[in-house]
């Protein structure tokens, strides 16, 4: 199991509200719901990761 780590964002009210209730509609965590959009974030970005491993 990988370990985790603890970040704290600001987010407008309005952001933070939509994803909450888009969370709960789909029954997860704001917390998962995060976490699964940051990694499609990185994978969407990976050309980027690729650059540095070079």
């Amino acid at each position: 199991m990988s370990r985790s780590k603890r970040v704290n964002i600001v987010l407008k009210e309005d952001t933070h509200l939509k994803a909450k209730v888009i969370a709960v509609l789909k029954n997860t965590t704001l917390n998962d719901f995060f976490e699964k959009a940051i990694e499609e974030a990185i994978e969407k970005n990976r050309q980027i990761l690729d650059k540095i491993k070079k």
